[in-house]
């Protein structure tokens, strides 16, 4: 009878048994696939994933206002506006909240000669985000811009066109252009769940009332 159970365990020992434990390097190996998922994951929730041209040219720094809210009133939309940069890897970020918008403040001022640039998120992992409708804006629409000062400029809606998110015309979004133009940016298209990032931008393109 010791034969026979010392047999079968040494039958064990050698095949593994079906509730064995991750080896270490089967542990690390884990561990690093969470982390660059987590990485890309974090990335894709800070940018917009387009990269504003060096030297941006701002014809007229000195005009323009700082804006601090932005009203929609086709969307029922009317929340703050977070100033955002560009991040270490050359992007645009994007706002922190998901029920605020964030300015591109290295570029144009609303109501400066240029793009200026705003970013808001289509949704969220428990529901829509700022500008879940931002598809649905049509030609003529409004888009109020007031600064801390209450004062107020009015931009139009002229176009919208949706762009691969890496072949997106960043010149044409971000650069110096006649006139003063305000340019929205959301997400758009199939979500992409290896990259954590929808495969299009929606950009709409505005101009000032006169």
């Amino acid at each position: 009878m010791r034969y026979f159970l010392g047999l079968i365990m040494l039958v064990l020992a050698l095949s593994g048994c079906s509730d064995a434990k991750p080896s270490i390097k089967e542990n690390a190996n884990a561990e690093k696939e969470t982390n660059v998922n987590e990485e890309e994951e974090q990335v894709a929730s800070t940018s917009t994933e387009l990269t504003p041209p060096e030297g941006l040219t701002l014809k007229a720094d000195n005009e323009g206002m700082v804006p601090a809210s932005i009203e929609i009133p086709a969307l029922d939309v009317n929340t703050e506006i977070e100033k955002v940069g560009r991040l270490k890897n050359g992007q645009m970020g994007v706002p922190k909240g998901f029920d605020t918008v964030g300015w591109f403040s290295e570029g144009a001022k609303p109501g400066a000669p240029g793009n200026a640039v705003m970013a808001g998120h289509v949704d969220s992992k428990t529901g829509p985000a700022i500008f879940y409708k931002l598809e649905d804006l049509e030609r003529g629409d409004e888009i109020i811009v007031k600064d801390n000062d209450k004062q107020t400029l009015t931009f139009v809606v002229t176009g919208k066109e949706k762009y691969d998110r890496k072949n997106a015309p960043v010149d044409k979004i971000f650069d110096y252009a006649y006139g003063s133009k305000l340019n929205l940016i959301t997400c758009t298209g199939n979500f992409n769940r290896d990259e954590g990032t929808h495969e299009e931008r929606l950009v709409v393109y505005t101009e000032l009332k006169n």
